[in-house]
């Protein structure tokens, strides 16, 4: 993904109110209602997001001979299903809402619907849902006006990350894989972010000379870290991943797959919004969510020119995940 995109994406992460368009203290109230609301509007995009960090380790089971390696660049997008682009935003019981100057208070299931179904996820609809004021209540000059717009999405069909890896071939048929971005300041001064991870694989035909395919086995850990500008982190992610690989090379071709049990978690950290409409400073708290994702079985190819190598592989979970990479290889 494009560095200006997962920076947009990031900094949605830490104005989860925001579209707020009344007046009064309906900021603070609705921030009551923050925590389960940020849950449910980020957990598809930070489960896919999970899925793609758990992605992408090898395109062959035929691990480097020694000080052998190879460089290259991996993508994973995990493909958004209809289920993934919604969810039921919960309203508080009362809203105070100022209305020409008259306040009011506002009532859940009498002057307006307590929850809001089909409202987007971040992976949804670009346009929120506008919460009115029903036309049964009994605030006559308040029936059809709009109190509350939910937060819109980026009406994602799948949701990429972006990933580079290196990897060099050690004695006794094993392999040390790294992911590594340093410290990096995002566009615009949004934020930095830091990416760092490591695996190791090893070789299980080499036990076994007249086997016809390679097999290896792999374990991944992986850390993902992002912070505001004075260095306060505000997310992190982990993954874990560990699992078998077979692969059968053909001439230039390699058809690789294999089986893999996972896991990702996402931490937002606690957060103060100021919400300008209103001039109200709202604390959000933090929270966790875990990956969908826990084992998937694989598919893929390689095709493999000189030195360059171009591979793709289709993953079978409960959020499939499409994978491509590019780069050079020396055996």
């Amino acid at each position: 993904m494009k560095a200006a995109k997962f920076a947009v994406l990031a900094g949605l992460l830490m104005v989860i109110s925001l579209s707020v368009y009344a007046q009064d203290d309906l900021s603070k109230q609705l921030a009551k209602v923050a925590g389960v609301n940020a849950v449910n509007y980020l957990s598809p995009l930070l489960s896919a997001w999970g899925a793609d960090l758990n992605s992408g380790f090898y395109h062959s089971a035929d691990l480097h001979e020694i000080l052998g390696f190879d460089v290259g660049l991996k993508a994973g997008a995990v493909l958004v299903t209809d289920e993934d682009k919604v969810f039921d935003f919960t309203l508080p019981d009362q809203i105070a809402y100022t209305y020409q100057g008259v306040p009011f208070k506002l009532t859940a299931g009498v002057d307006y619907d307590k929850v809001i179904s089909g409202t987007p996820t971040a992976l949804g609809d670009p346009a929120g849902k506008a919460v009115k004021v029903k036309s049964t209540s009994a605030f006559v000059p308040l029936r059809g006006q709009t109190i509350f717009t939910t937060p819109q999405g980026f009406d994602m069909k799948y949701a990429p990350l972006l990933m580079p890896q290196a990897a060099i071939g050690l004695p006794f048929g094993l392999e040390v894989v790294g992911r590594f971005v340093p410290n990096i300041t995002l566009p615009n001064d949004v934020g930095k972010a830091n990416f760092i991870g490591f695996g190791i694989r090893h070789s299980i035909d080499q036990y076994f000379p007249l086997m016809p395919i390679d097999v290896a086995v792999h374990f991944m850990t992986q850390k993902l870290t992002i912070s505001d500008m004075n260095d306060n982190k505000i997310l992190g992610a982990s993954g874990t991943a560990y699992g078998i690989e077979v692969s059968k090379s053909l001439v230039l071709f390699t058809v690789y797959g294999g089986y893999q049990i996972e896991k990702s978690s996402w931490t937002l950290e606690p957060y103060n919004y100021f919400d300008p409409s209103t001039s109200t400073s709202i604390d959000i708290p933090g929270f966790s969510v875990d990956g969908k994702n826990t084992s998937r079985f694989h598919v893929g190819v390689r095709l493999l020119l000189l030195i360059v190598n171009v591979h793709a592989d289709y993953s079978f979970a409960q959020q499939p995940v499409l994978t491509v990479g590019v780069g050079i290889s020396f055996r």
